[in-house]
């Protein structure tokens, strides 16, 4: 009987997806670090950032009073040929809020810039998903890659030890054409995978701004905490910040009514002022204490108080009471939809992740397992001359197959946990 070319691509493939390639010297070490940079760099987050400080200025702002009105007056008939005739004065005048506009007025802008931040964490969550999703194809991409690289090795090998059997005459040419076209159909697949992982790495120094000097971290990123789905929908309730954002601008239009009701009643202006008034009397003289003959003049000095009402009826802010009315309806509803929204996202997520979880578990119990001894049994029945090349080939088919669609059920546990994390509002332990 001839002697026949055992394959050992078990072993070879089981231990391409649960060891994991050495990592080299980065200074990114972690799916956090990389999140981290991407909210450090993402100049979309930077402009949210400086609405932040815009919405600073504006309570600042809020809080000022309206400055007084210094007026100062004069008069005189001199340029028009009447002489001795002058009036000058000075006034001041103040206007006062009242009905609490000012304090209402702070209370709007400060939950504007409360909700301007919660805003901006919404923002920092989604790319925090983006990031940790990307990275879990640009993982699935890297462990594709390594199977396909060690199927290549050993198809190359067995292609060199079959044709030196084929001069020798121990098997038929056959052998040797059959292992070519598998290692071409093992390039292809490589190629293909290889233009992946370009693709995905740049998609992650996109989302996180990592330059190309920078190595990307390589490790697992699949999690098996224990949660519970009552425990984080709970947590979303109460963390997720685009329900707070939603929350702080039902506020601050609440706040807006108010604050349009109080606006829609008269400030209160008090001035007060002082004139002097000149005036000489043409062909009227008296006489001065020592005597002497002079013009008769007159000067006059007044203090002036007053207090100024604009008369406004209740139709003067009608309208703008009823646009802050609409607004806090509306933000309102919002809040309402998300609070009967989130509890589903929740749910759905974490159904995704413990299905993912699940397939996972099924893959390598109930897949690979099976697969890997198949593989040895039909490599046995091929070296005693029970089966053809073609059998093995298909079962490694198979099993390569199968390594392939593991490492896809690991990627979608690991988006599914970004997408669980994501719904509940923050990094889960």
């Amino acid at each position: 009987m001839q002697r026949r070319c055992v394959f050992f691509l078990p072993a070879l493939l089981l231990s391409g997806i649960v060891a994991s390639a050495q990592q080299p010297t980065t200074t990114i070490t972690s799916v956090d670090e990389l999140v981290r940079a991407g909210i450090t760099n993402n100049r979309d987050l930077a402009s949210a950032r400086a609405r932040i400080d815009e919405a600073r200025g504006q309570v600042r702002q809020a809080g000022v009073r309206p400055a007084a009105n210094l007026d100062l007056t004069g008069a005189t008939g001199e340029p028009l040929g009447t002489t001795a005739e002058d009036q000058y004065g000075a006034g001041i005048s103040q206007t006062l809020e009242i009905f609490g506009k000012r304090g209402k007025r702070i209370r709007v802008a400060e939950t504007a810039m409360s909700a301007d931040e919660a805003d901006w964490e919404d923002r920092a969550s989604q790319l925090a998903l983006q990031i940790r999703t990307s990275f879990a194809d640009l993982q699935a991409q890297r462990q594709k890659l390594r199977v396909l690289d060690q199927l290549l090795d050993l198809n190359r090998e067995s292609f060199r030890l079959t044709e030196a059997r084929v001069k020798e005459g121990d098997v038929a040419p056959l052998e040797a054409s059959l292992l070519q076209v598998e290692i071409s159909r093992s390039e292809v697949m490589r190629a293909s995978a290889q233009g992946r992982l370009h693709s995905d790495e740049a998609e992650v120094r996109r989302l996180t701004g990592i330059g190309p000097s920078t190595a990307l971290p390589d490790f697992d990123t699949i999690s098996s905490v224990d949660v519970e789905a009552t425990e984080l929908t709970h947590r979303a309730l109460a963390d997720r910040p685009d329900l707070r954002s939603a929350r702080l601008v039902q506020q601050r239009e609440i706040a807006g009514v108010s604050l349009a009701k109080a606006e829609a009643k008269p400030d209160v202006t008090v001035s007060a002022g002082y004139s002097r008034q000149n005036s000489q009397f043409d062909g009227l003289y008296g006489f001065t204490s020592s005597g002497a003959i002079s013009p008769i003049r007159d000067r006059v000095d007044t203090l002036n108080f007053g207090v100024s009402i604009p008369l406004r009826t209740p139709r003067s802010g009608a309208g703008n009471v009823q646009s802050a009315s609409a607004r806090a309806t509306g933000a309102k509803a919002h809040v309402e939809y998300l609070e009967q929204t989130i509890p589903i996202e929740v749910d759905s997520a974490y159904q995704r992740w413990k299905t993912a979880l699940s397939s996972v578990s099924t893959m390598q119990s109930g897949v690979i397992g099976p697969s890997q001894s198949n593989l040895k049994i039909i490599q046995e029945a091929y070296k005693a001359g029970q089966l053809r090349l073609l059998d093995v080939l298909n079962q490694q088919r198979q099993l390569v197959d199968a390594q392939l669609a593991l490492i896809d059920a690991q990627a979608d546990a690991s988006r599914s946990w970004a997408e669980l994390e994501h719904a509940v509002g923050g990094d889960l332990p």
